[in-house]
Parts: structure tokens; C-alpha cells; sequence
């Protein structure tokens, strides 16, 4: 019996194989990791910042959870090529494994734009544990920094820095920090707490250069001003790594082209986590990757399930204050009503926004308490009276969606 392999020890890996081993207690199950590391929570890494990483509180489910559920795992080996008609994967090592289902979850890079002095000594991604790890061996005597891109690794990472007494400089391309997750009042609130954190924003700011000769000694912006800086952070995206099927029959555009099944257009094939590409969309999202993990995994076992499309959410605790964003901000100008509520004095900003009457999408600043039960009313459909919502009326919108 050829095992079911597993590309990529992430999430959605471990998402996948548990959810197969409920229904498959038999067929091996084999998963090759690039990293020396079992799957560990890869969006903790900014909180490490200046720390000794602890494996036992990073690793999603410890050493022996894989054993115990007959899982083999090969560390450090790197799969360089796939064999659809063959049904096997060749190792860096030299090996072949054949397969009996294969999942594609070898997730995402980190993306550096393609800027003069970006291979400067001090200029980092973080995106993996040894990142972390050359990361803070680097910045121990360093005092001033920039961080390229104010979305959520960005500010984790200033963040971070900020608390280890570095100066830092977030330099966003947008007119706001957050753009994708918050509005503009959101983003003014959190530019306030970062600012009394010794961290300074360049909104609408470009990058134009690193500079420095053996090292990384300013940043140049578009504008012409000139930053002195000891070391650079991109927080600039990702990009799916899917290199690995663009010589194959695996169909793959922004990322693996997959189906409500998380087949790829390979029979026996699938792909999830942030390397697929489901109704045009790369999520890249932790709430996503388990879910098409776990679809994954059901369906290799042969447990037809489609895939339940979760709202796309996020979760930010940073400056000491706690923001949710959920589904639709209506960022596109499409017509729609939206209930606020804002106290300024506590830094708490609250606004829904609706459709129809139809709650699509929320952001919860400073008090993310309402989270779980507005997202199950944007999940829901469920119409809002129009009372409530011309009047504004935050608390009667909570109220009604808790009937």
C-alpha cells in the first residue's frame, strides 16, 4: 500500500493528516518538512523578537502526537520534483516515494521587492524559525530600524522591536496602516498608541533604496528623505511557492488551482494552506489553511466533503490594544450602511458594516469581546431591522444578533 504524502509540515499538514487518521487508520501517512522542525505556529515568530524560542509552547502538536498516530516525518528533506504519471516525489536526498494521494501544502515566502541594497547584511524576512533565530543574533547591539510594510507582520515585528527600547521607523505604501484589515479612524487610533511606543509611521512612503557598503547604514524613500537605520525588516507579503508543480500538469496561477474538494486538476492531488488558489483567491490566513487542510485530509480519505469557505478574519494584539477585522469593510465603494460606535478616551472603535440590512463586515478595536458573535451573523445572512441600524445603534445590533 503506497502511503498518502504530505508535502509541507505546516497547519494545513497537520490539519490534513488528522482528520484522514479519523477516518483511515491504516494507510501510512508520510509528511517531508524543508525545516528541521515539526509544524510549529509560524505567526508567533514576531512575538520572539529578542528571545530563546521554547519548541515545547511553538510546536502546533508535540513529537509524539505524530508517532502516536503512526505519522512519519522526515525533517530537513527538501521534495524537488513531482512525478504525476509515476505517482511519486523525488527528495534532495536522492530518494523516490511513491504515493498513493499527495498533498500539496508547502505554503508561502516572504516577498522582498526588488530594491537596490536588499542583500545588504541586516536586511531580513521573517518567516521561518532560523529566520528568528539569525534575526536575533543580528540586532543585539542595534538601536534603529525600519520595518517596510504596515500591514500585521509589520506591526508585530515594530511592535516587538519597540519593546526591546529599539527606534523604529514603519514605512506602509497606503494612505493607513492595516489597509487590507481596519478604515481610516482604526488606523489613526493605532498610529497613536505606536507613536507614544517610540515608533514613527511614513504613510504613503516608498522605499527607493537600502544603503550602506558592508552594511546597511540608511534607507532612501521616494520622496528623497534619508532615514539612518542599523537594520531593515520586510513585511512585504508573501508568494505561494509553486515552483514545484510549474513543470508538471498541476495547474497553478497566483497558486495551486483547486477545486471545492481541494483537488488539484490532478486526480489523487490536492494542494491547501497558503500555496492554494480556491475561486481565484490565495487566502494565506490561519483560520483558511486549517479549514482546507482538514478538507483536504477528509476527502484523500476518501470522505467527499466540500469545502466549507470560511469569512476571512484577522486577529492583531499590538500597542497593548486588541483590533478584529471580519469579512467585508466595503473598501470598494459599493453601496452599503454601517453602525459605529467610538469612545475615544478608552481607545475603543467599533463599526459593522451592512449590505442590505445583511451584516458583511466588522472591525473591533480595543474591544474585541462581540468577535465570535458578529462573525456568526456575517456567516448567517441574518437582516438587521432598519431601526437599529438608522439609529446607529451598536448595542441593539449586538442584541439582535443574539436572539
Amino acid at each position: 500500500m503506497n502511503p498518502v504524502v504530505i508535502i509541507g509540515n505546516c497547519i494545513s499538514s497537520v490539519s490534513a493528516a488528522e482528520a484522514f487518521r479519523k477516518h483511515d487508520k491504516d494507510t501510512p501517512i508520510i509528511i517531508f518538512s524543508d525545516e528541521p522542525y515539526y509544524a510549529y505556529y509560524r505567526m508567533r515568530l514576531s512575538n520572539l523578537i529578542g528571545d530563546t524560542p521554547n519548541l515545547d509552547k511553538l510546536y502546533i502538536r508535540k513529537p509524539e502526537w505524530y508517532s502516536n498516530n503512526n505519522i512519519e516525518v522526515h525533517l530537513d528533506q527538501k521534495v524537488i520534483s513531482i512525478d504525476t504519471e509515476k505517482r511519486s516525489v523525488s527528495i534532495e536526498n536522492g530518494n523516490t516515494v511513491f504515493f498513493s494521494k499527495l498533498l500539496i501544502a508547502s505554503g508561502s515566502s516572504a516577498f522582498v521587492p526588488p530594491v537596490p541594497g536588499r542583500n545588504l547584511p541586516g536586511v531580513f524576512s521573517i518567516r521561518s524559525l532560523d529566520d528568528i533565530k539569525r534575526f536575533n543574533d543580528f540586532i543585539v547591539n542595534k538601536s534603529q530600524c525600519a520595518v517596510i510594510g504596515g500591514g500585521l507582520l509589520g506591526l508585530e515585528t515594530a511592535w516587538s522591536l519597540a519593546k526591546k527600547g529599539k527606534k523604529v521607523y514603519v514605512v506602509e505604501g497606503s494612505n493607513h496602516l492595516l489597509y487590507k484589515q481596519v478604515d481610516e479612524a482604526a488606523a489613526a487610533l493605532l498610529a497613536d498608541l505606536g507613536k507614544k511606543a517610540n515608533i514613527s509611521f511614513i504613510n504613503q512612503g516608498r522605499l527607493n533604496e537600502i544603503l550602506g557598503d558592508k552594511e546597511v547604514t540608511d534607507i532612501k524613500l521616494g520622496d528623497g528623505q534619508t532615514i539612518p537605520v542599523e537594520f531593515v525588516v520586510f513585511a512585504t507579503g508573501v508568494r505561494p511557492n509553486i515552483d514545484l508543480v510549474k513543470n508538471t500538469s498541476i495547474q497553478a496561477a497566483r497558486g495551486i488551482v483547486v477545486d471545492e474538494y481541494m483537488q488539484t486538476s490532478v486526480n489523487d492531488i490536492y494542494a491547501a494552506g497558503d500555496i492554494a488558489e480556491y475561486n481565484g483567491q490565495v487566502y494565506g490566513i490561519w483560520p483558511v489553511a486549517i479549514e482546507q487542510g482538514k478538507t483536504a485530509g477528509l476527502n484523500m480519505a476518501e470522505q467527499k466533503t466540500p469545502y466549507s469557505e470560511v469569512i476571512p478574519s484577522n486577529y492583531l494584539k499590538v500597542f497593548d490594544v486588541e483590533i478584529f477585522s471580519v469579512g467585508d469593510l466595503c473598501k470598494d465603494g459599493s453601496p452599503h450602511t454601517s453602525i459605529k460606535s467610538i469612545s475615544k478616551e478608552d481607545n475603543i472603535y467599533r463599526v459593522v458594516f451592512f449590505k442590505d440590512s445583511i451584516p458583511v463586515g466588522a472591525i473591533l478595536f480595543g474591544d474585541t469581546k462581540p468577535a465570535t458573535k458578529i462573525s456568526k451573523a456575517i456567516k448567517s445572512g441574518v437582516k438587521i431591522s432598519d431601526k437599529v441600524i438608522d439609529s446607529e445603534d451598536f448595542e441593539g445590533f449586538l442584541n439582535e444578533i443574539s436572539v
